[in-house]
C-alpha cells in the first residue's frame, strides 16, 4: 500500500472517529435537554408555591367566600376559622396549607405539570403521600435536600417526579403545634411530577436533524480526502515523470555532449539543449541566446581573452537547463508564484550543475551555471557565497541575466524596457552585481550602440 493511500485512509478513519465522538456527545446533551428542563420546571414551581405558602403563613392565611370548590377547611381547629363581616358576608379562612393544595389544583395541573403537598403527619387524609413520596419523606429526615426519580405513567410515558421538603415556622404553630412539631423540623414536602412525552419528542427530532447534519459534514469530508488523494496520486505520479525526464534528459544531454569534440560541434550541442529546454517555457524562448549574446561581448569588454569569453557564452546558453524539472505550470503561472513555487524555482541552478558536472569542459561552464543567481553580498542563492567565491563567468552571466529578464515579457508581468533594467543594475552595482561588470555592460549599451540580438 503506497503511503499516499495509507494517509488517506488513515485521515479518513480519524475523520470518522472525530465525527464520532462529537455526534455521540452531542445526541447526550439533546437526549439529557427534557430531563434537565424538566428539573428546572420543577424547581420553579416547587419555589413559587412555597413562596405562597410564606405569603400566607404570614399573615395567617386569607378569608374568602365559601363555595361549593372552596368549602370551610373541616381539618382547621380555629375558632376564628369562619367569620361573618359587618354587612353579613360570611368568610372562611384559607390557612397555608389549604392554600398550597388549591394552587396545585386551580393553576397546576395542565401541560403535564402536576404538583402535592404532603406528610408523614397527617391532618388532611387527601394529602396522603403515595409510596416514593413516603420513600422521600423519610429521606428528608434523614437529611436529603430534595429527592428526583423518573417513572412509568399508566399509559407508559416517562414522568419526571421532583420533591423538596418543608419546615415548620413559627406561623405554622398555631394550626400544628397539637402535633408536636418545633420550628426548623421537617413539616413535609412539595412534590411535583412533570410529563416528558412531549420533551422527549422534541428531544427526538433534534436528534434526527443532528443525525443527518453530522452525515453530510462525514459525507463531505470524506469526498474532500477522496478528491485529495486522486491529486496526491496525480501529483506524485507527475513527479515521477518528470523526476524520470530528468535523469532521461541528463542522460541523453551526456551522451549527446561526450560525442561532439570539445570545440567546433560543443556550441551546437549546448545550443539543441538550450532550444529543448525553451520548448518547455515559451515565454522565455530566445532568453538563454540573448543572454549568452550579451555576456560574451561583456567578457570582452572586460579584456577577457576570446576563448574565456567564449566559454562564458557557452555556460549562457544553458544557464537555466536546471528548469527542466521545474513543472511548466510554475514556469507559466500568469500571477505571482508562491513561496513553494519560488522554492522550486529556486532548485534549477543545483539541478542544472547536477546535469553539467560530469562532462568535460575546457571552461568552467557547470560552476557558472551554479552561481549565476549567486550575489557579491552573499544574498543570491543556492549557497549564499560572495564576492570572492564567486567566478568570473557566473558574475558576468548575472549582469546579462538581469538585463535580458528585465526588459522581456514574463507571464507574470511584462517587459520593463532597457532602461528600467540599466537603472537596476546600476543600482546594484558594487552591492549584489559585480561593479566592473556592471560598468562594462553599461558602457555597450550606452556608447557602444549595443542592442540584443
Amino acid at each position: 500500500m503506497s503511503s499516499i493511500k495509507r494517509n488517506s485512509l488513515l485521515l479518513a478513519l480519524l475523520w470518522t472517529a472525530l465525527l464520532s465522538v462529537l455526534l455521540t456527545v452531542n445526541i447526550n446533551e439533546v437526549r439529557d435537554d427534557p430531563l434537565q428542563h424538566a428539573e428546572t420546571q420543577a424547581k420553579a414551581v416547587i419555589k413559587s408555591a412555597i413562596g405562597f405558602r410564606s405569603w400566607a403563613s404570614h399573615f395567617g392565611g386569607v378569608y374568602v367566600q365559601p363555595s361549593e370548590k372552596y368549602p370551610p377547611n373541616p381539618y382547621l381547629k380555629s375558632p376564628d376559622r369562619d367569620v361573618t363581616t359587618t354587612t353579613g358576608k360570611k368568610l372562611t379562612l384559607i390557612n397555608p396549607a389549604y392554600m398550597t393544595r388549591q394552587v396545585f389544583q386551580d393553576f397546576y395541573g395542565k401541560d403535564g405539570v402536576n404538583g402535592h403537598l404532603t406528610s408523614l403527619k397527617l391532618l388532611n387524609p387527601i394529602n396522603a403521600p403515595d409510596a416514593w413520596e413516603r420513600d422521600a419523606l423519610l429521606s428528608f429526615e434523614k437529611g436529603s435536600n430534595h429527592a428526583a426519580a423518573i417513572e412509568k405513567s399508566a399509559s407508559g410515558e416517562n414522568v419526571f417526579r421532583y420533591m423538596q421538603p418543608l419546615y415548620v415556622e413559627e406561623k405554622c404553630l398555631t394550626c400544628h403545634a397539637v402535633q408536636n412539631y418545633k420550628v426548623g423540623d421537617i413539616r413535609g414536602g412539595i412534590s411535583t411530577s412533570i410529563n416528558l412525552s412531549s420533551g422527549e419528542a422534541i428531544a427526538a427530532q433534534n436528534i434526527r436533524t443532528i443525525v443527518l447534519t453530522y452525515f453530510s459534514v462525514w459525507l463531505i469530508g470524506l469526498i474532500g480526502l477522496f478528491i485529495f488523494f486522486r491529486r496526491s496520486v496525480q501529483l506524485e505520479a507527475e513527479r515521477e515523470q518528470k523526476f524520470n525526464l530528468l535523469n532521461v534528459s541528463e542522460t541523453l544531454a551526456h551522451q549527446y555532449i561526450s560525442t561532439k569534440s570539445e570545440t567546433s560541434n560543443l556550441e551546437e550541442a549546448l545550443q539543441a539543449i538550450s532550444a529543448m529546454l525553451e520548448k518547455r517555457d515559451p515565454y522565455t524562448a530566445g532568453h538563454q541566446q540573448r543572454v549568452a549574446d550579451l555576456a560574451e561581448k561583456i567578457a570582452l569588454e572586460l579584456g577577457l581573452s576570446n576563448d574565456q569569453a567564449h566559454g562564458i557564452r557557452l555556460a549562457s546558453l544553458v544557464h537555466d537547463i536546471g528548469k527542466i524539472q521545474v513543472p511548466a505550470e510554475v514556469l507559466n503561472k500568469p500571477g505571482k508564484l508562491s513561496d513553494l513555487e519560488f522554492s522550486l524555482i529556486k532548485l534549477h541552478p543545483q539541478t542544472g550543475f547536477d546535469i553539467l558536472k560530469g562532462i568535460k569542459f575546457p571552461w568552467p561552464i557547470s560552476e557558472a551555471v551554479l552561481q549565476h543567481h549567486e550575489r557579491i553580498d552573499g544574498s543570491g542563492y543556492p549557497q549564499g557565497l560572495n564576492a570572492d567565491q564567486i567566478c568570473i563567468e557566473a558574475k558576468i552571466i548575472a549582469v546579462a541575466d538581469v538585463v535580458e529578464a528585465m526588459s522581456s515579457h514574463r507571464p507574470y508581468r511584462p517587459g520593463l524596457g532597457l532602461e528600467a533594467a540599466l537603472n537596476e543594475i546600476s543600482k546594484q552595482r558594487g552591492k549584489e552585481l559585480d561593479a566592473a561588470a556592471v560598468d562594462a555592460c553599461l558602457k555597450l549599451f550606452n556608447e557602444c550602440g549595443y542592442k540584443f540580438p
